[in-house]
C-alpha cells in the first residue's frame, strides 16, 4: 500500500509541474508600503494574492513588486502581525507607484486561526475553544522559549523533567510524555516513533523560525485522528517567502544561582535563520540552534518504600525524613539502586549459600534495600539541544506550490518514565514533500528516530549494587549473626560493612566509572543499562476544500495512512517467536461540511472521521458545533464531539525491566510469554496488604484475561467570546463536561518467577500454601506493570475564562483562570487502579506588558499560579505542592543595528518548585539576549 500511494503521490506532482511550464507572466505591481501614523516605511510586510498561493514582501525600504501569472483583475493583502489587513484591488495588467498604508491596531479579535475548522476564519468565530501565539508575542514572552510560554495559554499545565524536556497537559491525566496530546510541527507529526509521545521541545521548532502556534484544548480526533483526545497544537514556520532575510539571536544566561543543588552555571542559547526568495517563485531557508546548560536535579529524598507506608511501592511518605534514617528498607525517590530485597532468596538465587540457609531470614525480618546513590551523584545534568533544518519551495504556477523540508534535532536530557531516563545523544529527523494550493495540500514524509547513548539511571545503580552490595550484605549479616547479634542489629552491621565497602565503588572513584561505562554499553535486553531505539514511522495524508465547486455548503475531505516500524533490538519492545519486532499500520479518512444561516450570523459545522489500526476495530469520531452572533461581537458557540487513542507501541508491545517492575504489553503475544493466565498473578495491593498483616490471601489480577481496545472519549462543551469598551476588551469562555469510555490505565501485579517448582506440573499456585510462599518472600516474585481498560464511564469537567484589555498608551492587562475536576477518582480506584489525574483543579495567570512604553523600551510581565494536587504514576505517589512562578523581561530596541536586546527571566523569585513525583526541583533562569532580524519582523 505505501508503494501504491508513493506512486500516485509521484504520479500528481509530475502531472503539476508539467502544467506549470505552461504558465506566463500577466499581471506586474509594484509601490511601497509605510505606516499610516508615522509614514514611515514598512518592511517585512506581506504581499498577496488573495485565494492563490503568490505572493512578495516589503523591502528595507518598505518598496516592493510583485509579477503574477493571472490577468486582472486581482486583488492583493497586505498584511503585518500588529496591523489592520488592507485589500487592494488590481485592474489593470502594470501599475507602478502603489502606496499602501498600514495601520497599527490595538482592537482585539482581528486574529484568524486555522486549527479549528483547518480553514481560515476569525477567532471570535471558531466553533471549539482555541488559543493562539502569533509572531509578536513569541518575540515578546518573558519565558525563555516560546514553547515554555505555552504554560500561559488557560488551562494548561506542563509537567517540566528538565530544562529542554516539558509536556503540555489540557483537560486532565497529565503525564511525563503526554500520549492524548497531539503536536504538529507544518503538518509533521512530532511524535517520538518508539516512545509515543512528543519529546518536548528538544528536537522541535526554533523562536526565530516560527510564525504562530494554535492550541485546541480538548478533543480533536474528528479533524486530528487517533490520540488529539484531550488538545492538539499546530506550530507553523515561516515562510521563506513571506519572512526573508537574516536574523540571529544570542541568549546568556545564568541559573543554580541559589547554589542549593548545584554551583551557579552559564545558560546558553543561540540561533540563527536565513531565507530568501527569487523571483516571486523560488525560495529557499535554512536555521539552525544551539543551547547548553547544567540542567535543574531531582533532589526528593522522601521515602516510598512499602514496608514504611503499607501500601505498595511508590507512595511517598509525606511526614518521614528525606534520608534512610532507621529504616532499612528506605527508597528514596531521586535514590536509585535502593531496590527492595530478601535475604531469604539468596539461596535460591545463589546455591553457595544453601548450607546457611537457615541462617538468612525470610519475610519481614529479611527485608532490606541496598543503601542507594542519589541522582546527582551519577547522572551528569548537562542538558544540551541541536536543531538544524532547511526548505525548498518553488511555486509552479501562481496556484501551485511545491515543497520540501528537512529538520533534525539531537540533545542531551533526562526524562521520567518508570525510570529517570538519561537521554544521551538521542535525536529525531524528519523530511517533508508536499504539494499545495490554497484548495488542497498532499504531502509525505518520514521520522527516524534514534536514542543514541541513552541510559536508565536507576538500571545502572541496581546493576552495581546486585553485583557488589547484596553479596557484601550478605556476608556482613551472616558474620553477625555467627556472633550472636539479634535480627535488627545484624541488619544494622550488615550495612556498616556493605557501606564501608561501597566506597570504594562510589560514584566517582575508578571502580564506579568502570562498571558504569560497562553497563551503559551492555543493552537492557542483555542485562545491561542502555536504551536502544531506531523506530521510524512513515505518513501521508491529503486533504481538499471542495468550497470553490459547491455554492450550497463549505465540504473539506482528507485521508492519510501511516506505518510504524519498531527498531529496539530487543531492549523495548518484544521480539516475536521469530525474533522480529512489530511492524504495522493505520489509516483514517474524514469530511467536514459546513454552512452559514441568518445573514451569516448563525454557522453550523458537522465532522467525521473514520480510523483503522491494524491491531483495533475501526473508530468513527464525529463532531457537531453551532456558532451564532447574538449581537455584534458577542458570539455563542457548542459543541459535541468523541475523540479516541489507540494504545501506544508501548501500551501494546514493550517489554522493559526497570528494576521495580517489568513492563509488558498487553498483547496476547505476552500475555501467553509470561504465563500470566497459568502461572497466577496477584495483585501488588493484596501483596502489600498481607505483607502488612492486614490479610491472609492474595487477590487475582483478573484483568489480564480482558480484551484490550481504544480509549474513547464524548466531550459537550459550550463556550462565549465577545469584545466590550470599543473593542478593547476581550472576554473568552468556555465549560466542558467529558465521558471517557475504555480508559487505559495501568495495574500492578506480581507473580512467582518461574522455577523447578513452578514448572512442576504437579505445583497449584494457587494453593494457599503457594500464596504463603509469595507472601514470606521465600520464592522469588516477578512484579508487572500492564495496561487495561476500566469498566464503566469516567466522567471529568472543567472551565475557564479569559479576559484582555487594552487600557491605553499600549499598556495590555490579560488574566484568566482554569478548573478541571475528576468526577470518578473513586470508581477508578474500586477498580484497583491509580487514577493518573495529575492536574491541579485551579490554575490562573495574570500578565501586563507594553511594547512600547517609552521610545524602543517594552516590557512583559507574567505571573502564574497552580494549587496543590495528588500526582499519581508508575514513578511515584504523592501530592504536589502550590506554587507560582513569575516570568517577567525588559527589551531596548536598536532600531538602527535592526536588533533588539532584553534582559528578563524566568521564575525570576526562584521559588522552586516541582511539577511531578521524580522530576527536577525548577529553579530560576537570567537571561540577556540580544536578536538581530534584517526585517525586524
Amino acid at each position: 500500500m505505501i508503494r501504491l500511494i508513493t506512486k500516485q503521490f509521484a504520479l500528481a506532482f509530475a502531472c503539476a509541474v508539467l502544467v506549470g511550464f505552461a504558465a506566463v507572466a500577466q499581471t506586474d505591481v509594484s509601490g511601497s508600503v509605510k505606516d499610516a501614523g508615522s509614514g514611515e516605511p514598512l518592511l517585512g510586510v506581506s504581499i498577496r494574492v488573495k485565494d492563490k498561493v503568490v505572493g512578495t514582501i516589503s523591502d528595507t525600504d518598505g518598496d516592493f513588486r510583485l509579477q503574477v501569472n493571472s490577468a486582472p483583475p486581482i486583488t492583493l493583502v497586505f498584511s503585518m502581525v500588529g496591523y489592520s489587513a488592507v485589500e487592494q484591488e488590481i485592474t489593470t495588467a502594470n501599475v507602478q507607484g502603489l502606496e499602501v498604508a498600514l495601520t497599527e491596531t490595538a482592537i482585539m479579535g482581528q486574529e484568524v486561526v486555522v486549527s479549528a475548522s483547518r480553514v481560515e476564519e476569525s477567532v471570535m468565530q471558531s466553533p471549539v475553544s482555541i488559543e493562539k501565539m502569533d509572531v509578536l508575542a513569541i518575540k515578546e514572552t518573558a519565558a525563555t522559549n516560546f514553547y515554555d510560554a505555552l504554560v500561559n495559554f488557560k488551562g494548561v499545565d506542563m509537567s517540566a523533567q528538565s530544562i529542554t524536556f516539558k509536556s503540555i497537559n489540557t483537560r486532565g491525566f497529565g503525564a511525563n510524555g503526554n500520549n492524548r496530546f497531539v503536536q504538529l510541527i507544518d503538518g509533521i507529526d512530532n511524535v517520538a516513533p518508539g516512545l509515543n509521545f512528543a519529546v518536548g521541545n528538544i528536537v522541535g521548532i526554533n523562536d526565530l523560525d516560527l510564525e504562530s502556534a494554535e492550541m485546541i484544548p480538548g478533543a480533536a480526533s474528528a479533524l486530528y485522528g487517533p490520540n488529539a483526545l484531550n488538545g492538539v497544537l499546530l506550530m507553523n514556520s515561516k515562510s521563506p517567502f513571506e519572512y526573508q532575510g537574516l536574523s540571529a539571536y544570542t541568549k546568556l544566561g545564568v541559573n543554580h544561582v541559589d547554589g542549593e543543588d548545584d554551583d551557579p552555571s552559564l545558560y546558553q542559547d543561540y540561533g540563527i535563520r536565513y531565507a530568501k526568495a527569487f523571483n516571486n517563485k523560488f525560495a529557499v531557508k535554512v536555521t539552525a540552534s544551539y543551547l547548553k546548560a547544567n540542567d535543574f536535579r531531582g533532589v526528593d529524598y522522601r521515602d516510598q518504600s512499602t514496608t514504611t507506608n503499607g501500601q505498595g511501592s511508590g507512595y511517598v511518605v509525606e511526614s518521614e525524613g528525606r534520608n534512610r534514617q532507621n529504616n532499612r528498607n528506605y527508597d528514596g525517590v531521586n535514590t536509585y539502586g535502593d531496590f527492595g530485597f530478601n535475604l531469604g532468596l539468596i539461596p535460591r538465587l545463589d546455591p553457595a549459600y544453601e548450607a546457611v540457609a537457615g541462617q538468612l531470614p525470610t519475610g519481614p525480618d529479611g527485608a532490606f534495600s541496598p543503601t542507594g546513590f542519589t541522582e546527582s551523584s551519577f547522572v551528569d545534568n548537562t542538558t544540551e539541544s541541536f536543531k538544524i533544518g532547511g526548505a525548498l519551495h518553488y511555486r509552479i504556477t501562481d496556484n501551485l506550490e511545491v515543497s520540501g523540508q528537512f529538520n533534525y534535532g539531537s540533545g542531551s536530557t533526562v526524562y521520567t518514565a518508570n525510570d529517570r531516563f538519561v537521554l544521551d545523544g538521542f535525536s529525531i529527523w524528519t523530511a517533508k514533500l508536499e504539494l499545495r494550493n490554497e484548495n488542497f495540500y498532499v504531502r509525505a514524509y518520514t521520522t527516524q528516530e534514534n536514542s543514541g547513548d541513552t541510559y536508565a539511571a536507576n538500571t545502572v545503580a541496581s546493576l552495581i549494587n546486585q553485583n557488589k552490595y547484596v553479596p557484601d550484605y550478605t556476608l556482613g549479616f551472616l558474620g553477625a549473626r555467627g556472633q550472636g547479634a539479634t535480627i535488627d542489629q545484624a541488619h544494622a552491621a550488615a550495612r556498616g560493612y556493605a557501606d564501608g565497602l561501597q566506597a570504594a565503588y562510589a560514584p566517582g572513584t575508578e571502580q564506579w566509572q568502570v562498571g558504569m561505562d560497562s553497563l551503559r554499553q551492555i543493552s537492557i535486553f542483555d542485562g545491561g543499562a542502555k536504551f536502544k531505539d531506531a523506530s521510524s514511522m512513515n505518513h501521508f495524508e491529503g486533504s481538499y476544500n471542495f468550497s470553490h465547486l459547491v455554492d450550497a455548503v463549505e465540504i473539506i475531505a482528507g485521508a492519510n495512512y501511516r506505518r510504524y516500524n519498531l527498531n529496539s533490538d530487543g531492549t523495548l519492545f518484544a521480539l516475536d517467536d521469530d525474533g522480529n519486532e512489530q511492524s504495522y499500520g493505520e489509516y483514517g479518512a474524514y469530511v467536514q461540511l459546513s454552512k452559514s444561516f441568518v445573514d451569516d450570523r448563525l454557522k453550523v459545522q458537522a465532522s467525521g472521521r473514520y480510523d483503522k489500526n491494524e491491531n483495533f476495530d475501526g473508530q468513527f469520531s464525529p463532531r457537531v458545533s453551532v456558532v451564532g452572533t447574538i449581537a455584534e461581537n458577542h458570539n455563542l458557540r457548542g459543541s459535541f464531539q468523541r475523540g479516541f487513542r489507540i494504545p501506544t507501541t508501548q501500551d501494546q508491545f514493550i517489554d522493559l525491566d526497570v528494576q521495580t517492575r517489568r513492563l509488558i504489553g498487553s498483547n496476547s503475544l505476552l500475555v501467553d510469554r509470561y504465563r500470566f493466565k497459568t502461572n497466577t498473578v496477584y495483585t501488588t495491593q493484596s501483596l502489600a496488604d498481607a505483607r502488612a498483616g492486614l490479610r491472609t490471601d492474595l487477590e487475582r489480577a483478573s484483568q489480564v484475561d480482558d480484551d484490550f481496545t481504544t480509549e474513547k472519549i464524548s466531550t459537550f462543551e459550550v463556550g462565549y467570546r465577545g469584545l466590550f469598551l470599543q473593542d478593547k476588551l476581550m472576554v473568552d469562555g468556555y465549560y466542558y463536561h467529558s465521558s471517557y469510555q475504555d480508559f487505559i490505565a495501568e495495574i500492578y501485579f506480581v507473580q512467582a518467577v518461574p522455577n523447578g517448582l513452578q514448572n512442576d506440573p504437579g505445583y497449584d499456585p494457587n494453593t494457599q500454601a503457594a500464596q504463603d510462599n509469595i507472601i514470606q518472600g521465600t520464592v522469588p516474585t516477578q512484579e508487572y506493570g500492564f495496561d487495561v481498560n476500566a469498566e464503566g464511564s469516567i466522567k471529568t469537567h472543567g472551565w475557564g475564562l479569559q479576559a484582555d484589555y487594552f487600557m491605553g498608551k499600549g499598556y495590555k492587562l490579560s488574566g484568566n483562570v482554569a478548573f478541571n475536576e475528576l468526577l470518578d477518582d473513586q470508581a477508578l480506584r474500586d477498580q484497583g487502579f491509580r487514577s493518573q489525574y495529575n492536574t491541579p483543579e485551579y490554575t490562573y495567570n495574570i500578565g501586563l506588558s507594553n511594547r512600547e512604553v517609552i521610545d524602543n523600551v517594552g516590557f512583559n510581565v507574567k505571573w502564574r499560579w497552580q494549587d496543590a494536587f495528588l500526582w499519581s504514576s508508575s514513578f511515584g505517589n504523592a501530592v504536589v505542592p502550590a506554587f507560582g512562578t513569575l516570568d517577567a523581561q525588559v527589551s531596548y530596541k536598536l532600531s538602527s543595528l535592526k536588533s533588539v536586546v532584553k534582559l528578563g527571566g524566568s521564575n525570576v523569585l526562584n521559588k522552586r518548585y516541582t511539577t511531578g513525583i521524580g522530576n527536577p526541583r525548577m529553579g530560576a533562569i537570567y537571561y540577556v539576549s540580544i536578536t538581530f532580524d534584517q526585517f525586524l519582523n
